[in-house]
């Protein structure tokens, strides 16, 4: 029985506008009624996270930066891996010479460079190509929650501990130099959330790995955890839970590492899965 349901966000639990259906709060009223501990896993940070599930009144425990960090439902830190910050920075003024588009996750921002939606633009024309898919994450987000550098050193002036660099770019090309750049060195933990983007975290950050840890504290098997997703960097939690979903708008790839395909997240495919999942005999 399921016992502990952890959730992705994008393309999952939240539809294309970015917003929860109202049959899928249901749907996670109706899983915490039946004794259902939740859970969201998402690349999105702690505090983004924890405001979205402010906004429709929703307790749930938080796997944040795709694992980096864990919280139980009342704030308590459960664990924490940052990236070496002398090697953060290191990546981080890189990226930045190269005209990458970043954004910095920090414990309470993310930081992205003032020029990069001109880099962007720079790359289109360059292609040719026009506007015609997702590769950045601004907008995503709160407004309030990001910081805008001129100078990577501002960055550095902080102080804080980064635990994820999200990198995104139209040029499939030039994405790809730069992932085989770091994953070369295998001292990180790379995953893509989406097309034109990958992300890079300290080592033996996943999803998964957070997820083991969080139902090890709860003494939840992982025979009785469902997880749900859409994406590259969900399959360590699907490895992991007792029963897979794939979303119905996953890659064909994700889908056939999965025990079930439900819907898509503009059919409330989240809602379909807890149903289908809690009315199994």
């Amino acid at each position: 029985m399921m016992k502990l349901l952890a959730m992705d966000m994008d393309g999952t639990l939240l539809n294309n506008q970015r917003t929860i259906s109202w049959d899928n709060l249901k749907a996670l009223r109706f899983a915490r009624s039946k004794g259902v501990t939740l859970a969201i896993a998402s690349g999105r940070a702690f505090f983004d996270i924890k405001n979205l599930m402010r906004e429709i009144d929703m307790e749930t425990h938080i796997i944040g930066t795709n694992g980096a960090t864990i919280h139980t439902i009342d704030g308590k830190l459960l664990g924490a891996a940052s990236l070496d910050r002398p090697e953060a920075l290191d990546i981080v003024a890189h990226l930045v010479e190269q005209k990458y588009y970043i954004g910095v996750y920090s414990e309470h921002h993310i930081y992205v460079p003032e020029d990069g939606t001109d880099w962007l633009h720079e790359e289109l024309k360059r292609l040719h190509i026009h506007e015609d898919r997702s590769v950045g994450f601004q907008g995503a987000t709160r407004d309030d929650f990001y910081r805008f550098f001129s100078d990577w050193h501002e960055i550095k002036a902080r102080g804080s501990e980064i635990f994820k660099i999200i990198i995104c770019s139209y040029d499939d090309a030039k994405l790809q130099k730069a992932r085989s750049f770091y994953e070369a060195k295998h001292r990180y933990s790379i995953v893509t959330s989406g097309v034109g983007n990958f992300e890079i975290m300290a080592q033996n950050v996943s999803k998964g790995n957070a997820l083991y840890q969080l139902a090890s504290y709860l003494d939840i098997p992982l025979s009785d955890v469902m997880s749900i997703g859409d994406n590259y960097n969900d399959l360590s939690m699907f490895e992991v839970s007792g029963v897979s979903v794939a979303m119905g708008n996953a890659d064909d790839v994700i889908k056939s590492k999965c025990d079930r395909v439900t819907l898509n997240c503009n059919e409330d495919g989240v809602a379909h899965a807890i149903y289908e999942e809690l009315n199994r005999k």
